[in-house]
């Protein structure tokens, strides 16, 4: 069913590209649209962007990357995305963690940096959960444009084309809200089933000569990181970790009290490095942490009928370096589909 534009959405903004999601994926399709020239938002549930590569502030200008804590490129078009981010200030490579298949990229002074730097010229809409989509037209218009509404069924923006680059059950929830989409809905329904969470918490030792990526064996921590180790951090005095735990230690305590999960945490650090915790934070639960490789589709989804499309890691490889190439790949397409 297709609506006409009521008097009380007149006012609504109207752009080319509407993106939900300023995450890497997200951030990365603005930034590459706008460069062509169409008029583009991006709209996030949060306060800033970054999603999972977003980072914590600590005290001051201090602060640690708790989510995604670097990009590995090995793909060509992800090293050349990172190596312009590089160029423009936005990234350094992290030489500790690179090797002669791949290089290790991390935002400076923190992740959160690229994306914010990619979205600079976009239209940025933040605390607003979109939660319904309907098909208008509008006066003039020969083709359908979309009317984007809040969890409020308020109004938020008109687009002609949408690009959805949320987890998948996100991605889920508000392609179900329209019919015309449900090819859509069935990949992101697929993906939904493979995602996995984590455990995420900083802390602070005394200066030591640890490496700076631990990944211990048969433990409930997956890596430990040392935070203040990556390029362009500011100077310390101590040794910042982040620590993120195991997925299948997470998924039988996901629902545990912090408190638990700190103490239980903070126990296993210091068994395996030896060394005492001066001060640590809150435990963060990243509920859609990760997602197993997509394999045997395109890196993207995109609905030429209806002009919306899905783009993120949870269609290509799971990881950070996938989430770039899935967008890549869809802005490609959409450009070449002119």
């Amino acid at each position: 069913m297709m609506d006409t534009l009521t008097d009380s959405q007149i006012h609504t903004p109207t752009f080319d590209i509407v993106i939900i999601g300023a995450g890497l994926a997200g951030s990365l399709c603005a930034h590459l649209l706008s460069q062509s020239g169409q008029s583009v938002c991006i709209i996030d549930k949060s306060r800033g962007s970054g999603g999972r590569a977003s980072s914590k502030r600590l005290e001051g200008d201090v602060s640690c990357d708790l989510g995604t804590p670097y990009i590995v490129a090995a793909h060509p078009d992800s090293l050349n995305i990172c190596k312009q981010l590089t160029k423009e200030g936005v990234a350094a490579t992290w030489k500790q963690l690179s090797n002669t298949s791949s290089q290790a990229f991390v935002g400076v002074p923190k992740m959160s940096a690229i994306t914010r730097h990619w979205i600079k010229n976009a239209n940025f809409i933040t605390s607003t959960r979109i939660h319904h989509l309907d098909q208008i037209t509008q006066q003039g218009d020969d083709q359908a444009s979309w009317l984007l509404r809040d969890d409020k069924y308020q109004p938020v923006a008109i687009a002609k084309k949408i690009i959805i680059t949320a987890p998948a059950p996100q991605a889920a929830s508000i392609l179900a809200s329209h019919e015309k989409l449900a090819v859509l809905l069935l990949r992101a329904n697929q993906a939904s089933a493979s995602y996995q969470s984590q455990w995420a918490i900083w802390l602070e030792t005394e200066l030591c000569d640890l490496n700076a990526l631990i990944e211990p064996k048969n433990s409930l921590i997956k890596r430990m990181m040392k935070d203040n180790y990556k390029p362009m951090r500011h100077g310390t005095e101590v040794d910042r970790w982040v620590i993120q735990t195991d997925p299948n230690w997470t998924k039988q305590h996901l629902d545990c009290y912090k408190e638990w999960i700190s103490q239980t945490l903070l126990r296993a650090f210091s068994d395996i490095t030896e060394h005492r915790v001066l001060k640590h934070g809150e435990p963060h639960r990243w509920f859609l942490s990760r997602f197993t490789e997509s394999k045997g589709n395109k890196p993207f989804a995109w609905f030429p009928e209806h002009n919306v499309g899905l783009a993120g890691d949870w269609l290509c490889q799971g990881d950070a370096e996938g989430a770039l190439l899935s967008a890549l790949s869809l802005v490609n397409h959409i450009n070449d589909s002119k």
